[in-house]
């Protein structure tokens, strides 16, 4: 696939001018994508009064290493260059070492600067090679910030089924 992979060389805008500039692609590509995901409807926030829990769980080595066993393999690796397949040969003792780091993020309420970056690639699907609608957006991010989801996903799962009758 990688072989097969070209780059963009040019981009019709909305207008129907033409831009050959790699700063003039880039930009098109995120207005693009900003009005295809920008809410079209004016929905007030609901009124929910912030509660935490008294007490937020650790999370546990075993958690981490089940979150790493679902991750799926053979993923481009984001620019920290960690891939799946590190994680899973980690072993315990990376496990435990992501398991105190995790638990600190979640009692802190906070997600590394680093995770809220993604690095956003364009495949081409058919049709005209200059019309951004024919590409599938593909965003890589982290394999240490999809494995934290991860857990924080298993642990509301596990939370709402011990809620059900």
């Amino acid at each position: 696939m990688a072989r097969q992979r070209s780059l963009m060389i040019a981009l019709k805008k909305e207008n129907g001018l033409i831009t050959r500039t790699r700063t003039g692609i880039e930009k098109e590509c995120e207005e693009f994508y900003t009005n295809l995901f920008a809410s079209k409807l004016a929905i007030s926030p609901p009124d929910i009064r912030p509660s935490l829990p008294s007490f937020i769980p650790d999370v546990l080595t075993s958690e981490v290493q089940h979150a790493i066993a679902q991750a799926a393999t053979d993923k481009a690796p984001r620019k920290d260059g960690i891939e799946v397949e590190l994680l899973k040969v980690g072993g315990a003792t990376l496990w435990a070492a992501l398991a105190a780091h995790f638990s600190k993020y979640m009692r802190e309420l906070h997600v590394l600067r680093q995770w809220k970056e993604s690095k956003t690639i364009l495949l081409f699907k058919k049709g005209d090679k200059e019309l951004l609608k024919n590409y599938w957006p593909i965003c890589l991010l982290s394999a240490l910030y999809k494995t934290f989801t991860k857990i924080i996903l298993n642990h509301l799962t596990r939370e709402l089924d011990e809620q059900q009758p």
